[in-house]
């Protein structure tokens, strides 16, 4: 089994709308895949940090909620490598919607990893 957490802008979980910044989603979306990549279930958590985190607070959190991959539209490189650490899986280049994402990470069409260049 598979967990992977996608980065939300509400509560709606694979219905949803991506966000496309990490460290401001206000929501995140775990799916748990089987070997056959077929999702058998989704959570919706509310991001405690969305409004002020420090540095590894968000992380941290998701690696508490069991994840081995994260899928975000784009991150910062502080939060690239808390993953790193944390032995987390990024993947960044997000589709509009949550579930639209979830199916294109699936099917290899959303992979690596490209780092915001904004400040954080």
């Amino acid at each position: 089994m598979k967990k992977i957490v996608l980065t939300a802008n509400d509560d709606r979980g694979l219905d949803g709308a991506m966000s496309m910044h990490f460290g401001h989603c206000t929501h995140f979306v775990l799916a748990s895949v089987d070997a056959d990549n077929q999702v058998t279930s989704t959570e919706v958590h509310a991001n405690p940090y969305a409004e002020r985190h420090e540095p590894g607070q968000i992380p941290e959190f998701i690696k508490g909620l069991g994840a081995d991959v994260v899928v975000a539209g784009g991150m910062g490189g502080k939060a690239l490598q808390w993953f790193e650490q944390l032995g987390v899986q990024v993947v960044t280049g997000a589709r509009s919607g949550v579930g639209e994402t979830l199916d294109a990470y699936l099917a290899g069409a959303v992979s690596g990893v490209s780092e915001c260049n904004h400040e954080h």
